[in-house]
C-alpha cells in the first residue's frame, strides 16, 4: 500500500496526488457527499454535518482517508473547524492543494483518520464542519475512503485526490500504476454548465459526460487499460468555464455478492413468491412490495437472505392491473432492487 506516490501529469491548472495504490486481499468502500452548500457570510448556515455508513466485511481497518473540497473567493479563511467522530481535526484552514478558478479558488484537504476509525468499533462516521467567517465558502465534496484486509476479496486500486481546473480544450493524463483488465473509475467532477462535456478515455473505452451540472459522482467502465485521460470538450461559452476534478478512484474488485432469483405464480389476487439467493454472500434488509397504479398494495419484510437460502411469501396484488413486484435488498451498505411485472386476469 503506497501513500503519496507521485501524481498525474496535467495539461491544465492544479494537480492530483496519488494517495493509495495497491492490490491483494483488500475490501474497499468509497462514499461521497456532494452538498454544494454555502456557509458563512450573510444569511447562510454556519455548520454542516454528514454521516457515512461503511459496511466492510472485515473489522480490521487498514486505512481511512477523509477528504474535503471547497470553493472560496479568498485564501484567507479564519474561524473554521472540522471534526470527525467528534474529534477535532483542524481549527485552521490549511489546504494541501488549491487551484485558481474564474471566481476564486478550488481547494482540497485530505486527512488520515485511521486512528480515529480504529479507536471505536462503529460502522457510522460523522463529519462536522463549522464556519462563521464573513466571507462565503461552498462545501462541494466530502469523501471517505476505507480499506480493510479481507481474504475473500481480490482488489486492485489506485486513489487520487487534489484540485484540477480543466479549461475548454485542456486535459489531464494519468499513467496508472497497474495494468487493469476490467477497471472501473469513480470520479468526482464539477461541470459548470450543461454544455460542458467531459471526455473520459482509457486504452479501450471512451465515455462522454454531458448535460449535467454541479458536482457529480461519475462511475465509468474503463476496460483494459494502463492509462486514464480526462478532457474538457466544451465550447467555453459559459461562466464559470472550468471543469473541476476533485478525486479519482480506479479499481478492479472481485468480492462475494448475493444473486437474488424470483419465482412466482398468481392465485386469484395473490402473488405467491419464492426468493432464493444463488450468490456467494448474504443479501441484507430484504423487503418485497407489490405496486400498482403508483400505489403500494402490500409489503413484506424478510430480513437477511443467506447464500443458498430460499423464502416463500404471499403478496396482495391489484385485480385487473399490471403489478410490479419489487424485491429490495442491501449489500455492502448499498441498496439494490429487482422488478417483476405480473397481472391478474380481468
Amino acid at each position: 500500500m503506497a501513500i503519496g506516490e507521485g501524481g498525474a501529469t496535467c495539461m491544465s491548472s492544479g494537480s492530483l496526488q496519488l494517495y493509495l495504490s495497491g492490490n491483494g486481499n483488500i475490501d474497499l468502500l468509497y462514499d461521497n457527499s456532494l452538498p454544494e452548500i454555502t456557509l458563512g457570510g450573510a444569511g447562510h448556515p454556519t455548520s454542516y454535518t454528514v454521516t457515512f455508513e461503511h459496511i466492510l466485511k472485515t473489522r480490521s481497518i487498514d486505512k481511512a482517508l477523509l477528504e474535503l473540497g471547497i470553493r472560496v473567493a479568498s485564501m484567507e479563511i479564519p474561524r473554521w473547524k472540522i471534526s470527525f467522530n467528534d474529534v477535532v481535526l483542524t481549527r485552521e484552514f490549511k489546504p494541501l492543494l488549491c487551484v485558481e478558478i474564474s471566481n476564486g479558488y478550488f481547494c482540497k484537504i485530505v486527512f488520515d483518520v485511521t486512528p480515529i476509525v480504529t479507536s471505536k468499533d462503529s460502522s457510522q462516521h460523522k463529519v462536522d464542519i463549522e464556519y462563521i467567517g464573513v466571507k462565503e465558502l461552498s462545501i462541494d465534496h466530502i469523501g471517505l475512503l476505507m480499506l480493510g484486509s479481507y481474504e475473500e476479496a481480490m482488489s486492485i486500486y489506485s486513489y487520487w485526490s487534489g484540485a484540477v481546473s480543466l479549461q475548454p480544450g485542456s486535459a489531464t493524463d494519468i499513467e496508472l500504476p497497474y495494468e487493469f483488465e476490467h477497471a472501473k473509475a469513480k470520479i468526482i467532477a464539477y461541470l459548470p454548465h450543461s454544455d460542458a462535456k467531459l471526455l473520459i478515455s482509457s486504452d479501450s473505452v471512451n465515455t462522454i459526460i454531458e448535460r449535467t451540472t454541479g458536482m457529480n459522482e461519475l462511475i465509468v467502465d474503463l476496460g483494459t487499460t494502463k492509462r486514464l485521460k480526462l478532457e474538457h470538450r466544451g465550447t467555453g461559452s459559459y461562466y464559470p468555464r472550468e471543469i473541476l476534478l476533485s478525486s479519482i478512484l480506479v479499481y478492479q474488485m472481485n468480492v462475494p455478492e448475493p444473486s437474488i432469483d424470483v419465482n412466482h405464480r398468481i392465485v386469484n389476487d395473490i402473488a405467491e413468491i419464492q426468493l432464493s439467493n444463488s450468490g456467494s454472500d448474504a443479501a441484507e434488509n430484504v423487503v418485497v412490495v407489490s405496486i400498482a397504479v403508483g400505489n403500494v398494495i402490500d409489503r413484506k419484510v424478510l430480513g437477511k437472505l443467506e447464500p443458498g437460502d430460499a423464502k416463500k411469501l404471499q403478496l396482495k396484488i391489484k385485480h385487473g392491473a399490471i403489478n410490479t413486484i419489487r424485491v429490495i435488498w442491501k449489500h455492502r451498505g448499498k441498496t439494490f432492487f429487482k422488478d417483476l411485472k405480473v397481472r391478474t386476469e380481468s
